[in-house]
């Protein structure tokens, strides 16, 4: 038996990935604490309390993944198979698509600021750091391209002898893998959405003629 696949050559490599996004700014340094003195009693007490240290900047987004690209098509063909002894097997479609690119991570929430500093006696509480600011959001994964379209092929043959045969077979180009979303940053980052698969490629037509 012999077989014929007849088909647009696949993409050695996926669409590009997004980039991923930068970290968050660091929270602003509190105000530092400060102490009066009582004059009546001799003592120092706590006048303004220090503040606590600012929340930390948003991490930025990342990036969208590419999008693929369209398969290859089908290229037309003339398969001129002469007088036909055995089996043969002719399969025609589209190649597939290019995978989209996955979204890129989303930046880190910047770092909490550091404590307003204590006041000069030590009669104030301590201030504590700020929080960590919040992650961005990961990219959105790139579409994938569409199947490749068909084509027409044409397989022709002189006569066929003992075990001769021709089967015809088509199938349309699949559309490649869409890319993933990128995960969203340190903290509570969103994650970005998985992208759209691309349509599948038109279909094709194997005509087999007898010609002498």
């Amino acid at each position: 038996m012999t077989s014929f696949l007849i088909t647009g050559a696949p993409y050695p490599n996926k669409a590009l990935n997004g980039g991923n996004g930068r970290s968050g700014e660091k929270g602003q340094t509190g105000h530092r604490g400060m102490s009066g003195y009582n004059s009546l009693s001799h003592s120092f007490f706590c006048l303004t309390m220090p503040s606590d240290g600012g929340i930390g900047g948003t991490g930025t987004n990342g990036l969208p993944g590419g999008a693929g690209i369209k398969g290859n098509p089908a290229p037309p063909t003339t398969l001129n198979l002469g007088i036909v002894k055995f089996h043969i097997t002719i399969s025609v479609g589209g190649g597939p698509g290019q995978n989209g690119g996955a979204g890129g991570n989303g930046g880190a929430g910047g770092p909490g600021g550091d404590p307003g500093g204590p006041d000069p006696h030590g009669c104030c509480p301590k201030a504590r750091p700020g929080n960590q600011g919040r992650g961005g959001a990961g990219g959105s994964g790139g579409n994938s391209g569409g199947g490749g379209d068909g084509a027409t092929v044409f397989a022709n043959y002189t006569k066929f002898e003992g075990n001769g045969s021709i089967s015809p077979s088509t199938f349309k180009g699949l559309p490649g893998i869409p890319g993933s979303g990128g995960i969203g940053g340190n903290i509570s980052g969103d994650n970005g959405p998985k992208g759209a698969a691309g349509s599948l490629g038109t279909a094709s037509n194997v005509i087999v003629r007898q010609r002498g």
